[in-house]
């Protein structure tokens, strides 16, 4: 997993829950969309953490997308509240309210959905 384009304060509360899962490793951490697009491919990351503005998603996803077909990404709003999971092979699932620990839950049920590798 690589953590993305967040705010400063953002990357260390993610990557603690991340860290603190027995079926999750972050792979690296790095901010601008060249760059981060290099980064997950260089470091074969399964999934990519976005932080996001409220309702928008980053215009990053699609690029993401695009190149890595069977990528997930996790938006997350910068209060970590609100979680969305986009895939190119479904539909957008946002969940609404988490708290802190939960954000990871919604990774695990886009991996378990897409039988991601």
């Amino acid at each position: 997993m690589l953590l993305a384009n967040h705010p400063v304060m953002l990357p260390d509360a993610i990557r603690r829950l991340v860290e603190d899962q027995d079926d999750m490793e972050v792979v690296g951490d790095c901010r601008g969309p060249m760059k981060i697009l290099q980064e997950t491919g260089r470091l074969s990351a399964d999934a990519v953490i976005l932080a996001r503005e409220q309702a928008e998603d980053p215009g990053l996803c699609s690029q993401l997308l695009a190149v890595y077909p069977d990528l997930i990404i996790l938006s997350v709003t910068p209060d970590l509240t609100t979680v969305a999971t986009l895939r190119l092979s479904s539909h957008r699932q946002e969940f609404t309210d988490l708290h802190q620990e939960d954000i990871v839950q919604p990774l695990r049920a886009a991996i378990r959905m897409g039988g991601h590798r």
